[in-house]
């Protein structure tokens, strides 16, 4: 079962990379600018950050194994779009179905580990977990790169297909219930307010950021922002919440929340950026810029792994700076030193070094919030931190990509110079995140003991 949960788990979590490499081409096909293009980045993102305040409902009403079951069956639906879609609007809704899977399917199998581990062994599971899942942002470019590199980009919803159709007759076969089901309702408003919410802030984010931005921008984050306060406050006004708030009170977990909304935005900015860099800049092919990542694809299975039986024995706080720490040396280190021509090990070799910080902060992190919390409320712990991080972290992917799209305004896109100057501003904002969540870090309570409880 826990084999079943993580593999379905790297499917949907790869799906979200593994449309990167192939930007360039789609926007030639549709015919749509780098700021539209991100929106299938974005919309996935969104669609995940909106559903998962339902999963805690969802898990406490239904058996794991439907949840499973329906979750897999709409990935593979939104897979079937995207791969013959005619336009790029039927490719984005493609996307927002498996959006709306992978959001389902995360806290799914996070709780599932919790579940079955002891809090002993939790941070050996989540590095597991890691090993699994952390990979599959850094294999999805190299993998689409040779996809793309040999066939036209709907080939990767192509390979895509039928391992989602193997994993779901496992699933139908060998997949038990593990959690426990209790009376619950659904609250259809505050599923309402958290979509008009989380949707209407980065729609408006969106706007600005492709300079089509108004007065129905402005209108868009204001309203956003309001129903996000309005759904907060009915949240902590129900008794039974559709996400326990309540559990922000909670101080190491709400630290944890905010930390892991910047440790996930730049994960997805620096896995988005790179491979423009190559192609745009560096002007080579799909390929190289697949390749180009993947010595950190073994970099992040390995130290998510090891990250995880450090976190047993030292709980997370020093493990979360040391990662801060690899994420802003390599972050500054793009800023200072990307040409036009640097070398393949160069930029491999520094985005070793931040998958490498990435591996020692989302996992030990993770565990460290959820251990603070009683057993019967990990379901809602896991999804307001995967709320948090899918919501902040597509704010957070947003904002850092739009200083590309800002050096280019006005210019060919295809000008590697001026690319390549939106491209290093863009890491020195990443490195401002970094040194932010370095601080933050700073006020972790040493855990070791609440690892070992």
């Amino acid at each position: 079962m826990v084999a079943i949960a993580l593999a379905s788990s790297f499917l949907s979590v790869l799906t979200q990379f593994l449309l990167i490499t192939a930007f360039p081409k789609i926007m030639a096909e549709f015919e749509i600018n780098a700021s539209e293009v991100q929106w299938l980045t974005t919309s996935f993102m969104l669609a995940v950050a909106v559903l998962i305040p339902m999963t805690a409902y969802l898990i406490d009403k239904f058996k794991t194994r439907t949840l499973m079951i329906s979750a897999m069956f709409l990935f593979s639906l939104g897979t079937v779009l995207g791969l013959f879609s005619p336009s790029f609007e039927v490719l984005l809704a493609g996307r927002i179905i498996q959006g709306i899977s992978s959001g389902i399917m995360m806290p799914l199998m996070q709780t599932i580990l919790f579940l079955v581990y002891p809090r002993g062994k939790r941070g050996y599971a989540m590095g597991l977990a890691g090993l699994v899942i952390n990979v599959a942002p850094a294999i999805g470019p190299p993998i689409s790169g040779v996809l793309i590199n040999h066939f036209e980009w709907r080939s990767v919803f192509l390979f895509t297909l039928p391992v989602a159709a193997i994993i779901l007759i496992f699933i139908f076969l060998f997949m038990r219930n593990v959690t426990e089901q209790r009376d619950t309702e659904i609250d259809f408003l505050s599923i309402f307010l958290s979509s008009i919410g989380f949707g209407g802030v980065l729609y408006g984010v969106n706007m600005i950021e492709a300079e089509t931005a108004g007065s129905s921008a402005m209108i868009s984050i204001i309203a956003g922002f309001a129903a996000i306060l309005l759904f907060v406050v009915r949240q902590l006004r129900l008794k039974t919440p559709i996400l326990e708030l309540r559990l922000l009170k909670v101080p190491v977990f709400a630290l944890v929340a905010i930390i892991s909304i910047i440790s996930f935005s730049l994960l997805i900015s620096i896995e988005t950026i790179l491979p423009m860099y190559v192609q745009n800049a560096q002007q080579l092919s799909p390929l190289y810029a697949g390749i180009v990542v993947a010595p950190g694809a073994l970099t992040l299975a390995v130290m998510s792994l090891f990250a995880g039986n450090l976190y047993d024995k030292y709980g997370g706080k020093i493990i979360t700076i040391i990662g801060f720490v690899l994420l802003s040396v390599s972050t500054l280190w793009y800023y200072f030193g990307l040409e036009t021509t640097s070398s393949f090990l160069f930029t491999a070799f520094l985005f070793m070094v931040s998958m490498a910080g990435v591996a020692l902060i989302n996992m030990p992190l993770m565990t460290a919030g959820i251990n603070a919390l009683p057993d019967n409320l990990i379901a809602h712990g896991t999804a307001i931190i995967n709320t948090a991080r899918q919501f902040g972290g597509s704010l957070g992917l947003t904002f850092i990509i739009s200083f590309i799209t800002r050096a280019a305004a006005g210019n060919d896109m295809a000008d590697p110079l001026q690319f390549l100057q939106g491209v290093k501003t863009a890491f020195f904002v990443a490195f401002l995140f970094s040194v932010t969540g370095l601080l933050l870090s700073l006020l972790i309570k040493r855990d070791r003991q609440t690892a070992e409880n």
